[in-house]
Protein backbone atom coordinates (compact mmCIF):
# COMPACT_ATOMS: atom_id res chain seq x y z
CA UNK A 1 0.00 0.00 0.00
CA UNK A 2 2.74 2.54 0.83
CA UNK A 3 4.36 1.71 -2.52
CA UNK A 4 1.08 2.44 -4.34
CA UNK A 5 0.73 5.76 -2.54
CA UNK A 6 4.29 6.64 -3.49
CA UNK A 7 3.59 5.90 -7.16
CA UNK A 8 0.44 8.02 -7.06
CA UNK A 9 2.38 10.83 -5.40
CA UNK A 10 5.03 10.95 -8.13
CA UNK A 11 2.37 10.73 -10.83
CA UNK A 12 0.62 13.73 -9.33
CA UNK A 13 3.90 15.65 -9.38
CA UNK A 14 4.20 14.96 -13.07
CA UNK A 15 0.69 16.20 -13.75
CA UNK A 16 1.25 19.48 -11.93
CA UNK A 17 4.66 19.96 -13.52
CA UNK A 18 2.99 19.91 -16.92
CA UNK A 19 0.43 22.57 -15.97
CA UNK A 20 1.30 25.87 -17.68
CA UNK A 21 2.19 28.81 -15.46
CA UNK A 22 -0.02 31.81 -16.23
CA UNK A 23 1.66 34.80 -17.87
CA UNK A 24 1.42 37.91 -15.69
CA UNK A 25 0.32 40.96 -17.68
CA UNK A 26 0.24 44.44 -16.16
CA UNK A 27 -2.34 46.73 -17.75
CA UNK A 28 -1.52 50.39 -17.12
CA UNK A 29 -4.44 52.49 -18.29
CA UNK A 30 -7.14 55.02 -17.55
CA UNK A 31 -10.80 54.71 -16.54
CA UNK A 32 -11.61 52.44 -19.48
CA UNK A 33 -9.14 49.98 -17.96
CA UNK A 34 -10.18 50.65 -14.37
CA UNK A 35 -13.88 50.18 -15.13
CA UNK A 36 -15.11 52.60 -12.50
CA UNK A 37 -17.58 54.16 -14.94
CA UNK A 38 -19.37 50.85 -15.49
CA UNK A 39 -22.67 50.37 -13.62
CA UNK A 40 -22.30 47.89 -10.76
CA UNK A 41 -24.49 45.36 -12.56
CA UNK A 42 -22.13 45.41 -15.56
CA UNK A 43 -18.77 45.28 -13.73
CA UNK A 44 -18.36 41.66 -14.80
CA UNK A 45 -18.16 42.88 -18.41
CA UNK A 46 -14.97 44.88 -17.78
CA UNK A 47 -12.66 43.97 -20.64
CA UNK A 48 -9.67 43.28 -18.37
CA UNK A 49 -11.71 40.79 -16.35
CA UNK A 50 -13.09 39.14 -19.47
CA UNK A 51 -9.70 38.69 -21.13
CA UNK A 52 -8.35 36.94 -18.04
CA UNK A 53 -11.39 34.69 -17.72
CA UNK A 54 -11.42 33.80 -21.39
CA UNK A 55 -7.71 32.89 -21.31
CA UNK A 56 -8.65 29.76 -19.33
CA UNK A 57 -5.79 30.19 -16.89
CA UNK A 58 -3.15 31.25 -19.42
CA UNK A 59 -3.11 34.91 -18.32
CA UNK A 60 -3.19 36.78 -15.05
CA UNK A 61 -4.03 40.43 -15.71
CA UNK A 62 -3.09 43.02 -13.10
CA UNK A 63 -5.44 45.96 -13.48
CA UNK A 64 -3.48 49.17 -12.97
CA UNK A 65 -6.15 51.45 -14.42
CA UNK A 66 -7.05 54.81 -12.91
CA UNK A 67 -9.77 57.24 -13.87
CA UNK A 68 -8.61 60.48 -15.51
CA UNK A 69 -5.05 59.27 -16.10
CA UNK A 70 -3.16 60.95 -18.98
CA UNK A 71 0.16 59.80 -20.41
CA UNK A 72 1.81 62.42 -18.23
CA UNK A 73 1.73 60.03 -15.26
CA UNK A 74 5.35 58.91 -15.08
CA UNK A 75 5.61 59.16 -11.25
CA UNK A 76 2.56 56.87 -10.96
CA UNK A 77 4.09 54.50 -13.51
CA UNK A 78 7.39 54.38 -11.64
CA UNK A 79 5.57 53.71 -8.35
CA UNK A 80 3.61 50.92 -10.03
CA UNK A 81 6.83 49.23 -11.16
CA UNK A 82 7.98 48.98 -7.56
CA UNK A 83 4.76 47.21 -6.55
CA UNK A 84 5.13 44.26 -8.92
CA UNK A 85 8.32 42.24 -8.78
CA UNK A 86 7.43 40.22 -11.87
CA UNK A 87 5.76 40.87 -15.19
CA UNK A 88 5.73 38.80 -18.36
CA UNK A 89 4.18 41.59 -20.45
CA UNK A 90 2.97 45.16 -20.18
CA UNK A 91 -0.06 46.80 -21.77
CA UNK A 92 -0.12 50.61 -21.98
CA UNK A 93 -3.65 51.79 -22.73
CA UNK A 94 -3.66 55.59 -22.53
CA UNK A 95 -4.48 58.59 -24.69
CA UNK A 96 -8.18 59.20 -24.14
CA UNK A 97 -7.55 61.90 -21.54
CA UNK A 98 -4.73 63.44 -23.57
CA UNK A 99 -7.19 64.00 -26.43
CA UNK A 100 -8.84 66.80 -24.48
CA UNK A 101 -5.72 68.83 -25.27
CA UNK A 102 -6.24 69.74 -28.93
CA UNK A 103 -3.08 71.84 -29.23
CA UNK A 104 -0.19 70.76 -31.51
CA UNK A 105 2.16 69.69 -28.64
CA UNK A 106 -0.35 67.11 -27.35
CA UNK A 107 0.76 64.14 -29.45
CA UNK A 108 4.55 64.66 -29.27
CA UNK A 109 4.31 64.96 -25.48
CA UNK A 110 2.18 61.82 -25.24
CA UNK A 111 4.64 59.86 -27.39
CA UNK A 112 7.57 61.02 -25.25
CA UNK A 113 5.76 59.96 -22.10
CA UNK A 114 4.90 56.50 -23.42
CA UNK A 115 8.41 56.00 -24.75
CA UNK A 116 9.76 56.74 -21.29
CA UNK A 117 7.35 54.19 -19.78
CA UNK A 118 8.59 51.51 -22.16
CA UNK A 119 12.22 52.22 -21.29
CA UNK A 120 11.54 52.17 -17.55
CA UNK A 121 9.51 48.96 -17.76
CA UNK A 122 12.21 47.12 -19.68
CA UNK A 123 14.82 48.34 -17.22
CA UNK A 124 12.70 46.83 -14.45
CA UNK A 125 11.55 43.59 -16.09
CA UNK A 126 14.12 42.91 -18.78
CA UNK A 127 14.94 44.23 -22.22
CA UNK A 128 12.89 41.52 -23.90
CA UNK A 129 9.68 42.42 -22.04
CA UNK A 130 6.76 42.26 -24.50
CA UNK A 131 4.94 45.60 -24.53
CA UNK A 132 1.56 46.16 -26.15
CA UNK A 133 0.66 49.76 -26.98
CA UNK A 134 -3.07 50.39 -27.32
CA UNK A 135 -4.40 53.12 -29.59
CA UNK A 136 -7.29 54.89 -27.78
CA UNK A 137 -10.88 53.97 -28.50
CA UNK A 138 -13.40 56.10 -30.39
CA UNK A 139 -15.91 58.51 -28.89
CA UNK A 140 -19.57 59.23 -29.52
CA UNK A 141 -19.43 62.94 -30.34
CA UNK A 142 -23.17 63.48 -29.91
CA UNK A 143 -23.08 62.16 -26.33
CA UNK A 144 -20.03 64.08 -25.09
CA UNK A 145 -20.35 66.28 -22.03
CA UNK A 146 -18.01 69.22 -21.34
CA UNK A 147 -15.82 68.60 -24.40
CA UNK A 148 -18.72 68.48 -26.87
CA UNK A 149 -17.80 71.93 -28.32
CA UNK A 150 -14.46 70.45 -29.44
CA UNK A 151 -15.87 67.05 -30.44
CA UNK A 152 -14.45 67.08 -33.97
CA UNK A 153 -11.03 68.24 -32.83
CA UNK A 154 -10.95 65.66 -30.03
CA UNK A 155 -11.86 62.86 -32.41
CA UNK A 156 -9.09 63.97 -34.77
CA UNK A 157 -6.64 64.01 -31.87
CA UNK A 158 -7.59 60.45 -30.93
CA UNK A 159 -6.85 59.30 -34.46
CA UNK A 160 -3.55 61.18 -34.38
CA UNK A 161 -2.58 59.64 -31.04
CA UNK A 162 -3.35 56.15 -32.33
CA UNK A 163 -1.23 56.66 -35.43
CA UNK A 164 1.64 58.05 -33.34
CA UNK A 165 1.51 55.13 -30.90
CA UNK A 166 1.57 52.69 -33.81
CA UNK A 167 4.71 54.39 -35.15
CA UNK A 168 6.26 54.34 -31.68
CA UNK A 169 5.54 50.62 -31.40
CA UNK A 170 7.59 49.97 -34.52
CA UNK A 171 10.43 52.17 -33.24
CA UNK A 172 10.52 50.49 -29.80
CA UNK A 173 9.85 46.94 -31.05
CA UNK A 174 6.49 46.73 -29.31
CA UNK A 175 3.16 45.31 -30.37
CA UNK A 176 0.27 47.62 -31.26
CA UNK A 177 -3.49 47.37 -31.41
CA UNK A 178 -6.02 50.10 -32.17
CA UNK A 179 -9.36 50.33 -30.39
CA UNK A 180 -10.59 53.19 -32.54
CA UNK A 181 -13.85 52.11 -34.15
CA UNK A 182 -14.17 49.01 -31.97
CA UNK A 183 -16.84 50.38 -29.62
CA UNK A 184 -20.26 51.03 -31.22
CA UNK A 185 -21.89 54.43 -30.64
CA UNK A 186 -24.76 52.67 -28.87
CA UNK A 187 -22.31 51.61 -26.15
CA UNK A 188 -21.13 55.19 -25.56
CA UNK A 189 -24.38 56.86 -24.62
CA UNK A 190 -23.45 57.58 -20.99
CA UNK A 191 -20.95 60.34 -21.72
CA UNK A 192 -19.56 59.65 -25.17
CA UNK A 193 -16.33 58.20 -23.77
CA UNK A 194 -16.90 55.31 -21.37
CA UNK A 195 -18.19 52.09 -22.96
CA UNK A 196 -21.00 50.11 -21.34
CA UNK A 197 -20.96 46.35 -20.83
CA UNK A 198 -21.48 45.60 -24.51
CA UNK A 199 -18.71 48.03 -25.42
CA UNK A 200 -16.37 46.26 -23.03
CA UNK A 201 -17.35 42.96 -24.66
CA UNK A 202 -16.18 44.39 -27.98
CA UNK A 203 -12.88 45.59 -26.51
CA UNK A 204 -12.30 42.24 -24.78
CA UNK A 205 -12.66 40.40 -28.07
CA UNK A 206 -9.94 42.51 -29.72
CA UNK A 207 -7.61 42.63 -26.72
CA UNK A 208 -7.94 38.93 -25.95
CA UNK A 209 -6.99 37.97 -29.47
CA UNK A 210 -4.00 40.32 -29.46
CA UNK A 211 -2.67 39.17 -26.10
CA UNK A 212 -3.07 35.53 -27.08
CA UNK A 213 -0.86 36.19 -30.12
CA UNK A 214 1.98 37.83 -28.13
CA UNK A 215 5.42 36.26 -28.47
CA UNK A 216 6.34 35.38 -24.90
Amino acid sequence: MPRLLLILFFLSLGIFAQSPTPHTVIVFGDSITAGGALPKAERGHLWVTQVQQQSAGALTLINEGKGGRPTNSLPEFEAMLTLHAKADALVIALGMNDSRDITPPCVPKAVANVRSMIVKARAAYGEKLPVLLVGPSNINKAALGPTKPIANEREAKLRELGAAFEKLAVEMKCEFVSLFGVVPDSSLLKDGVHPDGAGNDAIAKVMGKKLKALQW
